[in-house]
């Protein structure tokens, strides 16, 4: 059984507490590869990062606001609309799978957006009852709106890790980077870069990992470039491509001075990992905040927090 829970913000974590503004505050953002839908509370990566520096850092916070499906379109909202007024310390952005060939916002990205949604979900800002009713209603849309994602297993047997169908119906074309799409995933960036600045929050990037890519199965022996990610595009092209969105986030985290974890490069391509093609198993999420850690707790001592 699968117990996830969303705090008072409608997200997964400790709830901000009387003492939130002596605390040194993070808010993780990503799509569902952060967020964790399928692991129960206390499994999720951002939560397993926030276990491991607590010895260190006695009074860090740390909330995991992953929605699945949200690009950098609904992280820009998400941080208008709702984080800016918590004024955190540091934001982590965990982002690029759900921005590839993006040329505007989707369903997901919308559930973000309070201008764009119901009554309720506006009132939620000034209501824990109403809160409590949105997070059931975000989570209600993206299980409706959720791609079918079928198992590594069937992957490697030989089914596509997404339809094309899903594809078409959120706009998410699989084909070779292009140049303007890549300048337009930029710019987001830097608004990201430009929004977390302005209030005096400290921007920190990490790359996104998928099981894809030219590796060997150890339980199979096949190779992880050769499967099928749809009808048209093989693990190896799927991973060129996201590496692709990987190295523009590396680029432009650089240019602006922000600190960036390329946990993509270096994360094992294992079954052992993933479910799907993108999602962590709870050994993968444990496995992922050990990666994060290594980088981040170092960088966290440099800044001299508390």
């Amino acid at each position: 059984m699968i117990v996830h829970t969303k705090n008072q913000l409608g997200f997964r974590g400790p709830d901000m507490g009387k003492d939130f503004a002596d605390r040194y505050s993070i808010f993780v953002v990503g799509g569902s590869a952060t967020e964790c839908l399928l692991l129960s509370d206390g499994e999720d990566w951002p939560t397993v990062l926030l276990k491991k520096l607590q010895p260190t850092f006695p009074l860090l916070w740390m909330n995991n606001a992953g929605i699945d499906g949200a690009s950098s379109y609904g992280h820009i909202l998400l941080l208008q609309q709702h984080l800016i007024r918590l004024k955190p310390k540091m934001i982590i952005f965990m982002l690029g799978i759900n921005d590839i060939n993006r040329v505007d916002m989707n369903g997901f990205d919308n559930l973000t957006s309070i201008n764009n949604a119901p009554f309720f979900v506006r009132a939620a800002e000034y209501s824990e009852l109403w809160s409590t009713v949105l997070n059931l209603y975000r989570s209600k849309k993206a299980k409706d709106k959720s791609l079918t994602h079928n198992s590594i297993s069937a992957i490697i047997d030989g089914k596509t890790a997404m339809s094309d169908m899903d594809m078409h119906q959120l706009k998410f074309k699989l084909q070779t980077a292009d140049v303007q799409l890549m300048t337009a995933y930029k710019k987001r960036l830097l608004m990201l870069i430009e929004l977390c600045r302005k209030n005096q929050i400290n921007p920190v990037f990490v790359t996104q990992p998928c099981i894809a890519g030219n590796a060997i199965d150890s339980t199979t022996g096949k190779n992880l470039g050769d499967i099928q990610v749809t009808s048209t595009m093989n693990g190896n092209q799927f991973w060129k491509l996201l590496q692709a969105y990987n190295r523009v986030t590396i680029e432009t985290a650089n240019q602006e001075l922000c600190f960036v974890i390329d946990a993509a490069s270096t994360f094992p391509k294992s079954r052992e990992m993933y479910y799907d093609l993108m999602h962590f198993r709870k050994e993968g999420a444990k496995a992922f905040a050990d990666t994060v850690y290594t980088h981040l707790q170092p960088y966290l001592l440099q800044q001299k927090i508390k």
